[in-house]
């Protein structure tokens, strides 16, 4: 996945060319740095024999139809992209009107959506949709725009510069299932970025993981190596695979915050060779954290309180070290991720436990909270209770898409506090109202100046607060001002309760299933609790 990736080993030593065919400069050129260059047609483009030995396809643009490149890249572009097969641009060079000639090739990667390398800032900014990925670092495979059209030299030590990653391998059995058992079909390009990533190994495995709700499919994966030398055995991985852009962008988290910042025992380890992208979607791949319980299960059982401790005072430590105070207050930071409405599905609910505001009005009292400086530095940015696993007493963090790195250190220590709400009350007997009675007074004005009163050992919420407790402790420590905490707490609890997942069984109902807590129930309380916060700080 990286700019410039693996080592130059020559299982792919051919490279392609469509349109022009090579002069013998080209020949030599090739010759001398060990690739084999040969004129490409229809057949080759689509052959998986031939793709699997090819590094590169050049496609060179003709000056008397110079619109032909569009034609040529969208019928060949994401197969051979998908392939890990690099594309290189040749745009024509007629006497006159040359950056004619460079538009029509940009226009036509941008009207095809493929990834871009070599183009200027402001072209790759311009690239329709994918909006963000312009910033991050051109993660190959991509299309690439050959800066002199005419040095065959400099365009084959590009190519050697940037060498293709492993073939696909082809011959092995690939299965998936989601996390309740069902098949899970897999597209063709998720199908060949599995196969290039486990490309020694027999027989792929997946099955599904149902905590996140960011979009991108979870796995683990158990891979059973092709030629292992201690017999057959699978070794467990952690696959994400799903839309390139959100793919390139947590790969790049990793690397910026996790592999540099986080001790190796409290993360999860990149397999960065077995990372891979193609035309529209990509792969993660690392090793799975093994012995390890979601932060939410463990909290239930009470024993939530030390993992928490290490949590902020090991695993997130450096984040810490290096946040200092900015001139902004919470509101200056978070309103981009003030939600604008309540689903519809969700609403009598809300009103049915207590709440009486709007979200606009809920925003109001949220914009009022301009208390500064407000210490900022880089957050996780999706720290609920799923995202924080535990082994023994050691927190180690996963999924790293949501990363920020100018933001408030508070609000991943609310994010955490409101993921415990919505997820570790399923499945409690109590109705909602009494399960409200019995953590109001944590949301109270009082509690956020002093600690955590404490809760009966007996009471069915007293392991709730000791996970608040801790989490309060530690982002009194990130508070540079009174009340920073409680408002992005509040933002956290109206997020969850503005959540449009509808968490209804299939029939449509939020009624107590055998009296359960639904999670339904839980986040219009969310709601009702944020409410209770913002009307609490504003008086």
């Amino acid at each position: 996945m990286a700019i410039v990736e693996f080592s130059t080993g020559r299982e792919r030593n051919v490279v392609g060319c469509v349109g022009e065919p090579p002069p013998i400069e080209a020949l030599k050129a090739f010759d001398d740095l060990g690739y084999r260059i040969t004129q490409f047609g229809a057949p080759e483009l689509i052959d998986p024999g031939i793709l699997a030995a090819t590094d590169s396809v050049i496609f060179s643009q003709n000056a008397q139809k110079p619109t032909r490149i569009f034609g040529e890249l969208s019928r060949y572009a994401k197969t051979l992209l998908a392939n890990d097969c690099r594309i290189y641009v040749r745009v024509a060079q007629p006497e006159v009107n040359s950056d004619r000639m460079r538009a029509i090739a940009v226009n036509a990667i941008h009207t095809l959506e493929l990834p871009p390398s070599g183009l200027s800032d402001e072209e790759r900014a311009s690239l329709g949709k994918r909006v963000g990925e312009h910033k991050l670092p051109a993660f190959a495979p991509f299309v690439h725009l050959c800066g002199r059209p005419n040095d065959w030299l400099e365009i084959a030590r590009t190519i050697r510069d940037n060498p293709a990653g492993k073939a696909p391998n082809l011959l092995m059995h690939v299965d998936a299932i989601d996390s309740k058992g069902k098949a899970v079909k897999l597209t063709e390009e998720q199908q060949l970025l599995i196969r290039r990533a486990f490309w020694n190994c027999a027989s792929v495995h997946l099955v599904g993981m149902g905590d996140g709700l960011s979009g991108v499919p979870a796995f683990r994966a158990y891979a059973e190596l092709a030629q292992g030398l201690l017999g057959k055995w699978p070794y467990l991985y952690f696959v994400k695979v799903g839309s390139r852009e959100k793919i390139a962008a947590e790969y790049w988290r990793y690397q910026a915050n996790a592999l540099e910042y986080i001790p190796y025992h409290l993360g999860p380890r990149l397999r960065q060779d077995r990372c891979g992208l193609a035309a529209s979607e990509g792969i993660i791949v690392g090793d799975y954290v093994s012995g390890a319980e979601k932060l939410r299960d463990c909290a239930k059982d009470g024993r939530a309180a030390p993992a928490i401790g290490n949590l902020f005072n090991s695993t997130l430590l450096a984040w810490r070290h290096v946040a200092t105070p900015q001139q902004r207050s919470i509101p200056e930071y978070l309103e981009h991720l003030f939600p604008v409405a309540i689903p519809p599905h969700r609403e009598h609910l809300i009103r049915e436990f207590g709440a009486t505001l709007s979200v606009s009005e809920m925003k109001a009292l949220f914009m009022a909270c301009g208390v500064k400086p407000v210490l900022a530095g880089p957050i996780h940015g999706d720290l609920h209770a799923t995202n924080v696993l535990v082994r023994s007493s050691d927190a180690i963090v996963i999924d790293f898409e949501k990363v920020g790195f100018d933001m408030p250190l508070v609000y991943d220590a609310a994010s955490l506090e409101g993921g415990l709400l919505v997820d570790g009350f399923i499945g409690d007997h109590r109705t909602a109202m009494s399960l409200l009675a019995s953590i109001e007074c944590l949301y109270e004005k009082a509690a956020f100046d002093t600690e955590v009163v404490l809760c009966h050992p007996k009471d069915k919420s007293a392991w709730y607060f000791d996970c608040v407790r801790q989490i309060r402790i530690h982002a009194r420590h990130m508070e540079r001002g009174s009340g920073q905490y409680a408002t992005a707490l509040a933002l956290a609890l109206v997020k969850k309760g503005c959540n449009s997942e509808d968490f209804r069984d299939p029939s449509g109902t939020s009624t107590h299933t055998n009296q359960q807590m639904t999670r339904e129930h839980l986040r219009a309380a969310a709601y009702v609790l944020a409410e209770r916060i913002l009307k609490a700080i504003s008086n």
